[in-house]
């Protein structure tokens, strides 16, 4: 009788316990079910990382969205972020995008689709994976010469010669000219160009100009002068590189002609470039010593450098050592365009301005260097 007893209290109390674990499964279903069906939520579906697109081509990013009226669109590469559509339907779950001509390309692309208007609370997916955005192959130039209005030339075309300026800045001190050599071909080597690379940059000799320096280079002044960064592949292995000047004095002119000429001829990133990069003397008219380094309302002699080449790129001070403790008699005599005579105390090199190469900056301030293959 007593186990009979014992028995059934079990049975009732393992069904308790049966009842009571169903109850919280069915809650915790319940639950999710809200969260799943009940609650905003977006996924994107493509791209899913690992893509490629191309230049030019037109492809879907397409999504999944729940109770999410409107979305945005922006692709990210990494600080960058662009616009790509907004105030679109949520329902449509997908929108058409061209990879529009001149767009960046490379790794590392990601898209994000979130709730338009963008709130921080909003709902925002991302793209599973980074994806890479390519250039067109094609078999020649000529198409991406006329949709850009300019040349470009395949780089196995002969006698090229390749030009970048440098994403690194540098103060006046390069460790003289060789060593700013050195620089441009550390910078070719990371971005992994190959070649033999030298700095267009003058120094304060007459035989160590900038054109001086470069015609006894290996190759001279000869080549077509091209951007080294690719604009488009070839099938057959080859690069197209936008044009800079059919020989070496049209590439030279490029530091001298007006904006508006060059804003036509030149990639907006490499226009932008040219203004602000170390040159020295360029040719025996370059002026010898005597050059403003700034253009601010200072002391007549703190405007004055004695040579335009940070004392052949070794300085990277602002003002000749002792100034301010030595008497102004200690500092070489120039003489200003007006004939006056001042004592030159500041430490300048001769650079590129908007439209001039005979800009003159202080040596503690940070300027490109603009490299040539040799």
């Amino acid at each position: 009788m007593n186990q009979s007893i014992f028995d059934k209290i079990t049975a009732e109390k393992g069904l308790f316990f049966t009842l009571v674990a169903a109850i919280i499964i069915v809650a915790i279903v319940v639950v999710y079910l809200f969260i799943t069906f009940g609650s905003p939520k977006i996924k994107i579906t493509s791209p899913s990382g690992g893509d490629k697109w191309e230049i030019g081509q037109k492809y879907e990013i397409t999504w999944e969205a729940k109770k999410v009226g409107k979305v945005g669109i922006a692709l990210f590469h990494e600080a960058e972020v662009e616009w790509i559509a907004e105030d679109v339907p949520a329902g449509l779950g997908k929108y058409e995008w061209e990879v529009y001509k001149g767009h960046k390309y490379g790794d590392g692309f990601w898209v994000a689709v979130f709730e338009y208007p963008w709130r921080e609370d909003g709902e925002v997916d991302y793209s599973k994976g980074s994806f890479t955005i390519t250039y067109p192959i094609s078999t020649n130039c000529d198409v991406l010469s006329i949709e850009n209005e300019w040349p470009y030339v395949a780089s196995d075309f002969p006698n090229i010669r390749r030009v970048f300026i440098t994403q690194e800045k540098y103060k006046g001190n390069l460790d003289g000219l060789e060593g700013a050599n050195q620089k441009c071909q550390e910078q070719a080597n990371k971005a992994e160009l190959g070649g033999s690379w030298i700095a267009f940059l003058g120094g304060d000799a007459d035989e160590d100009t900038a054109v001086e320096r470069l015609k006894k280079s290996e190759r001279g002044i000869s080549g077509i002068f091209v951007q080294a960064e690719p604009s488009a592949e070839l099938i057959q292995g080859a690069t197209c590189h936008r044009l800079l000047g059919k020989n070496f004095t049209e590439f030279l002119m490029k530091f001298s002609d007006p904006l508006e000429i060059n804003a036509d001829k030149i990639s907006k990133t490499f226009l932008q470039n040219m203004n602000g990069v170390w040159l020295g003397r360029v040719n025996e008219a370059s002026s010898k010593n005597c050059i403003v380094s700034t253009t601010s309302q200072v002391n007549l002699n703190e405007k004055y450098s004695y040579t335009p080449t940070c004392q052949n790129w070794t300085k990277a001070e602002q003002f000749a050592a002792g100034y301010r403790d030595a008497p102004l008699s200690d500092f070489p005599l120039c003489y200003t365009p007006s004939g006056s005579s001042v004592r030159a105390v500041s430490l300048g090199g001769l650079g590129s301005g908007v439209s001039s190469i005979n800009t003159g900056g202080y040596c503690h301030r940070e300027r490109k260097l603009i490299c040539i293959e040799d």
